[in-house]
């Protein structure tokens, strides 16, 4: 079970990872085409930056909802206070 729980953390930083690139790529992108004005600059991120991105997102979203599903098991409960 831990080898399933750690490869799921290896998917969703690698997809985080490729999401936060993907969004400077595309942010720092689309600004210099609009500073140069070069409109078919805007389609061009638009269309191959903004789909991997899309599901690089997906796919990090799933990861992490999985990895805050369920705890691990050999993790240290709190314990109560003991009165005397």
């Amino acid at each position: 079970m831990h080898k399933i729980r750690r490869a799921i953390e290896v998917l969703f930083v690698l997809t985080l990872a490729a999401l936060l690139l993907g969004g400077i790529v595309f942010v720092l992108g689309q600004a210099v085409a609009l500073i140069l004005g070069q409109g078919s600059w805007l389609a061009f991120f638009n269309e191959t930056v903004k789909i991997p991105m899309c599901i690089a997102a997906s796919v990090c979203a799933v990861a992490g909802f999985l990895l805050s599903y369920k705890r691990r098991q050999d993790q240290e409960q709190p314990q109560e206070a003991r009165t005397l």
